[in-house]
């Protein structure tokens, strides 16, 4: 019955807000009595996108089968940007002019979020809001470090790029300790705004390139290097180039955006079949990635979003799956945002004060999925307003307890086996290509 109220309310609002919009008249501001809406702006046909949309509508129904937000009601709004700029930018402007969302999140391709960002400052004086996006660039972090009163409502909900060298340092340090002999590696990477760092490296942090990084700090020399088209669908060329590069592992730099399922399909019909693989991000984070693969992901090891974090992972992981939502760790993330912005609200006592919220939003911190949930609060760039990760003095130190990014290795029947955080590590379980394909009777093992 509940939901039925909210979703008359939602569709309410929804023709109220078409009316507001075909007069051309200014619309009301946000009730501070009524429904909290919050919005959702992405590609609703996307595998990384949708489940985000979907655990939102899950935290969502918790959050009001226990009384709301400051006992107002929550309602979900969702417009699809369709993965295109001009489009999500249209959507942002639906979301919060006729939606009169308090807060909205945009998927995560930085190209969007960036285009977001500026749409949300036209629109903030008039309709104050807050934005949170995934963007993991520095672009986006870099404009509200640089004028604060203008960029002011935006968060980076995710990992900024420097602290993705915390999570590159764990992944070779994985595999230091596992195979310690394999010290010929070939890089590829998502070629992507997000990537731009990792590939060029950033002067104003004293960061390498991931290349150098892997020579300097673990002695692998990374025999081939390429930036690749996301969703290119044929890799076969590049996998055959790999296999004659003599390298003895590759690592994949990849989001949702790459077809991630396609690579893997490609690769153990390639000449590189034999090379161990590891899968940064996206829909390799989940159980269904063996689903997608018909099993020929065995022996991969990715990132992952559905094995162990903290405490509190599993219990939303389960939930979520019951529903037929996969949990990459972006997904992970969106549950927590909106806990977040919960405790945000209480902390104020309210909406009225958008501006209020912002600096709440600046110093409180909440338990979270993949750990602990705080945004950076000193005006340290690219780090501002980004989520509390790796420790900002030197990135490739982790900041215990906060953010964290775990690996596993998909094993006979799709099982994912953890080989981090360490407190979670099953590292004693992990084997190698050639004893899981010979104990699944694969052909030629």
């Amino acid at each position: 019955m509940k939901a039925n109220i909210y979703i008359i309310l939602s569709i309410a609002l929804v023709f109220s807000s078409m009316a507001v919009v075909g007069c051309g008249t200014a619309a009301p501001p946000v009730s501070t009595k009524g429904p909290i809406v919050i919005g959702y702006v992405g590609n609703s046909s996307s595998p990384g996108t949708k489940p985000c949309m979907d655990i939102v509508g899950m935290a969502v129904e918790e959050i009001n089968e226990t009384g709301g937000i400051l006992g107002r009601p929550v309602v979900y709004v969702i417009e699809d940007g369709k993965g295109e700029t001009s489009l999500s930018a249209a959507a942002a402007t639906r979301v919060v002019m006729g939606q009169k969302a308090l807060f909205y999140i945009t998927e995560g391709r930085s190209e969007i979020v960036l285009a977001n960002e500026f749409k949300s400052a036209d629109m903030y004086k008039e309709f104050p809001h807050i934005m949170l996006g995934m963007a993991t660039s520095h672009e986006a972090a870099d404009l509200v470090f640089n004028d604060y009163d203008k960029f002011k409502f935006y968060f980076c909900n995710f990992n900024p790029e420097p602290g993705h060298y915390l999570w590159a340092t764990q992944i070779f340090s994985i595999f230091n300790q596992l195979q310690p002999q394999v010290k010929k590696w070939a890089l590829l990477y998502e070629d992507l705004l997000w990537t731009k760092m990792f590939r060029e490296g950033y002067k104003e942090l004293n960061l390498p390139t991931w290349d150098v990084m892997a020579k300097e700090d673990w002695n692998i020399n990374v025999v081939y290097s390429k930036a690749f088209k996301a969703r290119a669908g044929m890799y076969l060329p590049v996998l055959d180039t790999i296999a004659k590069s003599d390298a003895e592992m590759i690592f994949l730099v990849s989001s949702w955006f790459t077809d991630a399922e396609v690579f893997v399909k490609q690769w153990v019909d390639s000449p590189a079949k034999d090379i161990p693989l590891y899968i940064y991000g996206g829909v390799s984070q989940t159980h269904d990635f063996w689903k997608l693969t018909g099993g020929k992901c065995l022996g991969v090891c990715s990132g992952s979003g559905e094995t162990p974090i903290t405490d509190s992972t599993m219990p939303a992981v389960q939930k979520a799956n019951a529903r037929g939502i996969p949990c990459q760790l972006n997904v992970l993330c969106n549950y927590d945002d909106i806990y977040f912005m919960k405790k945000a609200i209480e902390t104020v006592g309210g909406t009225d004060d958008v501006d209020a919220i912002i600096k709440a939003m600046e110093t409180i911190e909440t338990p979270g999925t993949s750990g602990k949930y705080k945004y950076v609060s000193e005006k340290i760039a690219p780090y501002f307003h980004s989520r509390v990760c790796a420790d900002p003095s030197n990135p490739r130190k982790e900041i215990p307890g906060y953010f964290q990014a775990p690996s596993a290795q998909f094993q006979q029947d799709g099982e994912m086996v953890p080989l981090s955080p360490a407190q979670y590590a099953q590292i004693n379980r992990f084997k190698t290509l050639e004893q899981l394909r010979k104990e699944a009777g694969w052909k030629g093992y």
